[in-house]
């Protein structure tokens, strides 16, 4: 068996999965803001499994996934410089792999849906952030150091102050506290939503300022996958991550920017569509990377 764990800016998500890849169970916890808490937790579940083979880790930002440090999460700076598949192999005594999250994603979407359908994919995760990964014939795009942080290119020079650092990036527009930010922006209430859940049942109340704010989301996200597409031309664009279950309310002005902006060439070359995994996405990526070995 596999114990595999996706790491998140608000959670923590562990599932066990079977030589063949089959999640037998799964569990959720908070993220703790402290290393050590999140390494006791990645431990503490692991050992309450027996006859593991090999464990996976999402992470969300970059890493070095052979020498398994990771170097910089913009929304959990907690995990920044340690080296935590070395961590958690001294304690378990088993193969880790480590990975960024949506490269994981991208795998996950990619093996257990896609591999007998196509050979190139970009994989977009709309949650606590934005994260993407790329199937290019047929593998996961990666190398010594995790890529495609397509949560960072840049939507807006002037936008606003991304935790990367930089601004506007993809990411201060098209995730959950991308869309809050936008809602505060446009409206006059005094009391605001507390969450992505609180603006999408706005949304489907009929609140103007809620279906605005996706409609800006919706239309950053377009360009961005544009810009994407522009370089890659994948046969898909599948989209993952928490707030993909929301896309009624985005997903209509995204596909009309996309279709605005892409190369005319590549129009009718790339499709986009909803993830198959939802949002098991990057745990069933850390199961086919045990089954991969690799």
């Amino acid at each position: 068996m596999y114990i595999c764990f996706d790491i998140g800016g608000t959670n923590i998500k562990a599932g066990l999965f079977s030589h063949d890849g089959e999640m037998i169970e799964k569990v959720s916890v908070k993220t703790p803001p402290e290393y050590d808490r999140i390494l006791d937790i990645l431990i503490s579940i692991a050992e309450s499994y027996h006859s593991l083979k090999a464990c996976a880790v999402a992470v969300p930002g970059t890493c070095m996934p052979a020498d398994g440090k990771v170097l910089f999460c913009p929304n959990l700076s907690a995990l920044n410089g340690h080296n935590l598949k070395n961590d958690i192999a001294a304690k378990l005594g088993i193969p880790v792999f480590l990975e960024n999250d949506a490269n994981m994603a991208a795998l996950g979407e990619y093996f257990f849906f896609e591999k007998n359908n196509i050979k190139n994919m970009i994989f977009l995760t709309l949650g606590t952030g934005v994260g993407g990964g790329a199937i290019l014939n047929g593998q996961l795009l990666t190398s010594d150091i995790s890529l495609f942080e397509a949560g960072h290119i840049n939507i807006n020079p002037e936008g606003p102050r991304c935790g990367c650092g930089k601004r506007g990036c993809l990411e201060t527009y098209a995730s959950v506290s991308g869309l809050l930010r936008t809602y505060a922006n446009l409206s006059s209430a005094q009391e605001l939503p507390d969450g992505a859940n609180k603006v999408f049942s706005l949304y489907k109340s009929g609140d103007r300022v809620a279906g605005l704010s996706f409609e800006v989301l919706g239309g950053c996200l377009g360009i961005g996958m544009a810009t994407l597409a522009n370089i890659l031309v994948p046969e898909k664009i599948k989209i993952g991550g928490g707030l993909s279950e929301m896309s009624e309310a985005f997903l209509p002005n995204t596909l009309k920017v996309f279709s605005k902006h892409i190369y005319p060439a590549y129009r009718d070359k790339v499709t986009i569509e909803l993830s198959g995994l939802k949002n098991n996405a990057g745990l069933s990526g850390c199961a086919a990377t045990c089954m991969l070995g690799r």
